[in-house]
């Protein structure tokens, strides 16, 4: 089968981890995998197999565009955002899948919101593109107000590279300190801006007994009277090290669908903090849940868990279990199932 994944992008976004990851897969079961991408900058691995192409136009608009006008290069077309999916259907009949990692509509404000809803019915109505979606909580939703009947393919983690295996440098460092992780990104729906206000009030509430670790995408912000690291963009084992000598990852997430970070942090013995916007987390058994946007309500469950260290042994074992019944083999090979259902006669 000759597959063609079209993007904008593969940066280092979880989402971009695992559209490579399930690429991987089939290009090892022998398909034919062409990436068509402006920018590809990324630190995941690319298979020696891949074919990176550039589409016909530059640019976010020229992607969009050259997915209408672009003539069929391959057997099937993957799109992981909807405007994309809906070009390239138009283009390409019968032939382009939807890999539904959150939806859309949450990265716009009014009226761009309105014209995403549009795009769904017009991909899930007319244009009949079957969808993947990475957690029950969006499949549903997508039932619930399109009609669309999602295959659910949850993410997987790769548990021989995530595994508990603190770093005795970084451990020392924090000299008795407790470390709060944080994923540092401009994306709204991250909550980036939630977990500063929630560093401030805790560090008032905890004079001198934390510290902050950032990984991700550059920032001004440096949190008042609490010691900081940002790491930046790292791979999988700095990433493994961090998550496992980090005493909480907070998520405060707006809007998600299987939060790839908050799986890897299960995966390294990391307790974890974050909002109900993050479906598949159990409040009370592998993690702490607030409301989204509940700035109180996220610093007293770091407080709480920070004082309790029954409590967060108990989280680890919780989602050390969760990750292990979560494989990345598991879910690739899923998809490639699903792949095969929908597209049988190719």
């Amino acid at each position: 089968m000759r597959i063609v994944y079209f993007a904008h992008s593969v940066l280092n976004r979880g989402g971009d981890k695992m559209v490579l990851a399930h690429l991987c897969h089939l290009a090892e079961a022998g398909h034919e995998v062409t990436i068509r991408s402006n920018v590809v900058a990324t630190k995941f691995p690319l298979h020696h197999a891949f074919r990176l192409e550039k589409p016909m136009f530059p640019g976010k608009l020229g992607t969009l565009a050259s997915a209408l006008f672009e003539r069929r290069r391959g057997d099937v077309a993957v799109a992981s955002i909807v405007p994309t999916a809906v070009m390239l259907g138009l283009r390409n009949p019968g032939r382009v899948f939807h890999f539904a990692q959150d939806d859309n509509e949450t990265s716009c404000g009014f009226p761009g919101n309105l014209v995403m809803r549009w795009l769904y019915r017009f991909a899930f109505g007319a244009l009949s593109i079957p969808c993947i979606c990475v957690s029950r909580s969006l499949a549903e939703h997508f039932r619930a107000r399109y009609g669309a009947e999602c295959t659910l393919v949850e993410n997987g983690v790769d548990t021989t590279a995530f595994f508990p295996a603190p770093s005795a440098e970084l451990v020392q460092g924090k000299q008795g300190r407790r470390a709060i992780l944080l994923l540092s990104r401009s994306d709204r729906r991250k909550g980036f801006d939630v977990a500063q206000d929630v560093v401030e009030r805790l560090a008032k509430s905890l004079p001198g007994g934390v510290e902050v670790w950032m990984v991700g995408e550059p920032t001004a912000w440096q949190p008042h009277d609490v010691p900081c690291r940002h790491f930046g963009v790292v791979g999988e084992k700095q990433l493994r090290e961090i998550m496992s000598s980090a005493d909480v990852f907070l998520s405060p997430s707006r809007s998600e669908g299987f939060p790839l970070m908050v799986l890897e942090a299960f995966a390294c013995g990391c307790p974890v903090v974050t909002t109900d916007a993050v479906g598949f987390v159990r409040d009370e058994e592998d993690a702490l849940v607030a409301p989204v946007g509940d700035v109180p309500a996220l610093v007293a469950r770091l407080e709480r868990l920070l004082a309790d260290a029954r409590l967060a042994a108990r989280l680890r074992g919780a989602g050390l279990r969760f990750a292990g019944e979560h494989s990345l083999a598991a879910s690739s090979g899923m998809f490639a199932q699903s792949l095969s259902k929908f597209f049988p006669g190719v």
